[in-house]
């Protein structure tokens, strides 16, 4: 059966399409027009996204017919979504790339040498002013995201800000999942709070875990059951025998 993993992946494949395509100006650009010319182009963009959508989700259907929920799902996701894409569209945000791999050496402490990290980013934006941020798609609402970055406990948006080839201003988790506000259905972001510290602080957290452990130090386990329960090693340590 799909997963909500998969249901994931699906959808970071029909938004890199969609926005790529916006980007390389094959859509009606939205910024030329005003009033009912304006309404046109909105559609132009809706027609797009809904078409690549059909596409993907036409060829995982064939594999399975369960895959119909995610869909019917997304469907009514797609409207708020362009109305928040739209909108940061307008605050001078363009989409630059998505789903590319990066790959970085890291300096470990104590001349223990380098350490390279790897990673895939959902996608790139740049404003008018050059500056650069990561945005990490989820499928979750807003309010799931906001406690995600207030438990301090998940690092993913700094790391990417480590792997970039280019300095990283901001970065956002975005919310695949609709949250109702004022009767409306509504997407959005959120932005990780002081993005440069903290990827500074996870940099030295690295080099230094990583140069501990060359140097022989202990691992314990002590990370929490959401996150062990993905282990593929949590056998060595039977933490679920304790």
């Amino acid at each position: 059966m799909p997963e909500k993993r998969d249901y994931g992946g699906w959808l970071h494949r029909i938004l890199n399409e969609y926005h790529s395509t916006v980007r390389d100006g094959t859509v009606t650009e939205r910024a030329q027009f005003d009033g009912d010319q304006l309404g046109r182009a909105q559609l132009d963009r809706e027609q797009l996204l809904r078409a690549i959508s059909a596409k993907v989700f036409d060829d995982e259907l064939r594999k399975n017919a369960a895959a119909l929920g995610f869909y019917v799902r997304w469907q009514k996701v797609i409207p708020a979504y362009l109305e928040w894409a739209n909108a940061r569209e307008q605050l001078g945000w363009q989409f630059v790339f998505g789903e590319q791999a990066f790959s970085r050496e890291l300096a470990l402490d104590q001349d223990q040498g380098t350490i390279t990290l790897h990673g895939r980013i959902d996608r790139i934006d740049q404003n008018t002013d050059g500056e650069r941020a990561v945005l990490d798609y989820k499928t979750n609402n807003v309010a799931a995201l906001k406690g995600k970055l207030k438990d301090g406990e998940d690092h993913q948006l700094p790391f990417y800000g480590l792997l970039s080839d280019v300095p990283v201003a901001a970065a956002n988790y975005v919310a695949l999942e609709l949250t109702r506000d004022k009767a409306r259905d509504k997407t959005g972001d959120v932005e990780a709070p002081h993005y440069a510290d903290w990827q500074g602080a996870l940099q030295r957290q690295i080099a230094g875990t990583m140069s501990a452990v060359r140097q022989g130090a202990a691992l314990p386990a002590n990370g929490v059951e959401s996150v062990c329960q993905y282990c593929d090693v949590r056998g060595l340590c039977r933490k679920g025998a304790w």
